[in-house]
């Protein structure tokens, strides 16, 4: 992350990424799009999204995202390790220290929409989002990444939130959580185009603004966490993915459930090239 992007996040709990997807790939997503889905009633492993394509599955390590996760909720002590034992042997691989924690897709939202209700923080999550920065580090809990296949304009609805509202110390006021209701004069519309990013802890207050755009809303939330919390029950299990000859061991690695990554785990996925696809 660049100095400004880091004051950026800190400051606002959230971030732009332009131009993390080609126009290949959103064009993909958008052919390969099936059903939304939630993680209240998910939909079953075998028929989600990263079994719809190969692009799904980049989603999980791209090389304008990974290098962003990694700073604000990886294991800082962990991927030092890794990247000592790089230097002494090229051949080995950083691994990543974050995990996917659940994916959302969303389709609902179309002309009419009236809006969505205001959400995020702490309270009530058991723990699983949060924010922290200190001795020059970023310490996260679940963070979303929201990639949207069309364009989101600040008057036409989309990504809202409420700037720096993940240092918050009091709980939102009741008038302002219903979108629908009407805008707070505090909340900021994010704009973004296809193939860009917004980078958000879900610590900060957020939610989707009235569209009144033609065009059908489709955004992609791929969620993310540190190793050791969980925001989802439904965990992934990397040998359902190991039949596939795009993924390799970093890819492998952010499917792993939650643990602490120590040595020994139960959950530990293989090598691939312990066991070859097919």
């Amino acid at each position: 992350m660049t100095e400004e992007q880091r004051y950026l996040f800190d400051t606002f709990g959230y971030l732009v990424l332009p131009g993390v997807l080609t126009p290949v790939q959103v064009d993909e997503l958008r052919s390969t799009l099936k059903q939304p889905t939630e993680q209240f009633d998910p939909v079953e492993q075998s028929r989600g999204p990263l079994h719809w394509a190969k692009v799904w599955r980049d989603l999980l390590d791209l090389p304008g995202l990974s290098p962003v996760l990694e700073e604000l909720i990886g294991n800082h002590g962990l991927r030092a390790r890794f990247e000592a034992r790089a230097e002494e042997n090229p051949a080995v691989t950083v691994l990543p220290t974050f995990r996917l924690d659940h994916v959302n897709i969303h389709t609902h939202v179309k002309r009419g929409f009236k809006g969505g209700v205001l959400h995020g923080g702490g309270r009530g999550t058991g723990g699983s989002q949060f924010f922290q920065y200190h001795d020059g580090r970023f310490y996260n809990g679940l963070v979303s990444v929201s990639f949207e296949l069309h364009d989101t304009h600040a008057n036409g609805g989309g990504f809202a939130c409420i700037p720096g509202t993940h240092k918050s110390n009091l709980p939102l006021p009741t008038a302002w959580r219903d979108l629908s209701e009407g805008i707070p004069d505090c909340v900021t519309r994010i704009p973004a185009r296809p193939g860009d990013a917004i980078v958000f802890t879900e610590a900060l207050t957020h939610g989707t603004l009235p569209w009144t755009s033609d065009d059908d809303r489709q955004t992609i939330f791929y969620k993310f966490s540190p190793h050791a919390t969980t925001w989802s029950g439904d965990y992934f299990n990397p040998d359902d993915f190991r039949g596939y000859p795009d993924m390799d061991d970093r890819k492998m690695t952010v499917l792993e459930p939650p643990s602490a990554r120590y040595p020994g785990r139960p959950t530990k996925p293989e090598p691939l090239r312990a066991k070859p696809a097919g």
